[in-house]
């Protein structure tokens, strides 16, 4: 919390100039391994940009885009544009040569302040605030034609919401996202026997067995929800009908296993089972077992990994519920038919509104495939996809095509 002119600013986050792209399980190398450099004299890409388009009322813009440039080899963030509405207004934030920041807009600069960019983006959020703008002028007056192009952006007759006095306009900070989930495409090995070590996280998922003997032994009625939710999926999707800890021992300590019923038959150890359980316990147990605790986003690589039809249709209908259930969003990047349909299917059935989902299409280019070109294709009200290039599913209609004999 931040305290000016007696009235609190709770700090958002701030957009931290220089991000990890190597923190895992997503190691994206140096700025020059992230860009694709063209061949000849104009072929060197000197920076990439991403954005944001917001929610209309959460924020005082609609689309934040950032642009890197490489500093040390590594991308680093050289300008903040901050849009307003659908006209050409806009105000940037750009890194000057001695680390400050100049702010620009569509009429020319506006002003240059001694702040680095990250810093400036959070001391607009300050001063986008009626209560502390007027302290915080006499601190920073370089700010002033700032402030005064913030409520100019605000206020243009007829085309955006009108500031009302004494209340604060939104934050330019950072949007605030929900907590993520990094998961690897490939989660630990099944263990015959665990021994009990630090419960920490990881994109592997190795923490998940020790979350699953913790929540067995101290929590009964948390253990008691996962486990019946567990027992849905793994008989909806046919691969399990139950899933137990087995402890060697009383203390917290001692070893444990994973034991796993297929069908009818006996408990099996989960080395035992086919592989595709170990693969996909660690999503479901981190999706069920944070109950209804804030909303997270999920960031899954092919989670249909070791899973046959059946059981990628089923993760996607978790997916869904868990969606609607308000607690979770989910990026996902899949090869799976089986998830996409089930997708789409929940679409017709209206358990998800069309707007509700967007389909990446990552489709190779040039001669040599070593560009790619991104569709956004969309659902209509029956989950019909619409915007799909000629080429999306090109492949298996040959195949069918060849299948039946219409083609060598």
């Amino acid at each position: 919390h931040r305290m000016f002119s007696g009235r609190p600013i709770i700090g958002r986050p701030i957009i931290s100039a220089t991000p990890d792209v190597n923190e895992e399980p997503f190691a994206m190398g140096a700025f020059r391994d992230i860009v694709r450099s063209r061949r000849g004299p104009s072929g060197r890409i000197n920076e990439f940009k991403l954005g944001f388009a917001l929610e209309p009322h959460r924020h005082s813009y609609d689309r934040l885009t950032a642009t890197f440039r490489e500093q040390g080899s590594q991308p680093t963030i050289s300008s903040l544009r901050f849009r307003f509405g659908d006209d050409a207004a806009f105000l940037e934030l750009q890194r000057t040569e001695d680390n400050g920041t100049a702010f620009e807009s569509l009429e020319g600069t506006v002003a240059a302040v001694d702040f680095p960019i990250d810093r400036a983006a959070l001391l607009l959020d300050i001063m986008d605030n009626p209560g502390v703008s007027s302290g915080m002028l006499s601190r920073f007056p370089h700010f002033k034609p700032v402030i005064q192009k913030l409520r100019h952006l605000h206020r243009p007759a007829g085309t955006r919401r009108r500031h009302r006095p004494g209340k604060s306009m939104g934050t330019f900070a950072f949007p605030h996202l929900p907590e993520l989930i990094p998961v690897a495409p490939l989660r630990s090995k099944p263990k015959r026997t665990y021994d009990p070590v630090r419960e920490t996280a990881t994109p592997e998922s190795e923490h998940i067995p020790m979350l699953m003997m913790r929540l067995d032994r101290t929590e009964a009625a948390r253990c008691h929800s996962l486990h019946e939710g567990l027992l849905r999926f793994g008989r909806g999707a046919g691969l399990f009908s139950d899933i137990r800890v087995k402890r060697h021992g009383k203390q917290m300590s001692d070893p444990f296993q994973l034991q796993v019923k297929v069908r009818s038959g006996p408990h099996a150890n989960i080395m035992d089972v086919g592989y595709g359980i170990s693969q996909s316990l660690p999503i479901l147990v981190d999706i069920m077992a944070n109950g209804a605790a804030s909303e997270r986003a999920f960031l899954l690589p092919q989670p249909e990994v070791h899973l046959h039809p059946r059981g990628q249709a089923e993760l996607a209908s978790l997916f869904i519920s868990s969606f609607n259930a308000g607690r979770n969003r989910f990026l996902i990047e899949t090869h799976s038919d089986h998830i996409v349909d089930r997708v789409r299917i929940s679409v017709r059935q209206g358990l998800l509104r069309p707007d509700d989902v967007s389909i990446l299409y990552f489709e190779p280019q040039g001669p040599k495939g070593n560009a790619v070109s991104i569709h956004n294709m969309q659902l209509d009200e029956d989950g019909n996809l619409e915007k799909a290039p000629p080429g999306y599913r090109d492949f298996f209609l040959r195949e069918t095509d060849r299948l039946l004999g219409f083609a060598d």
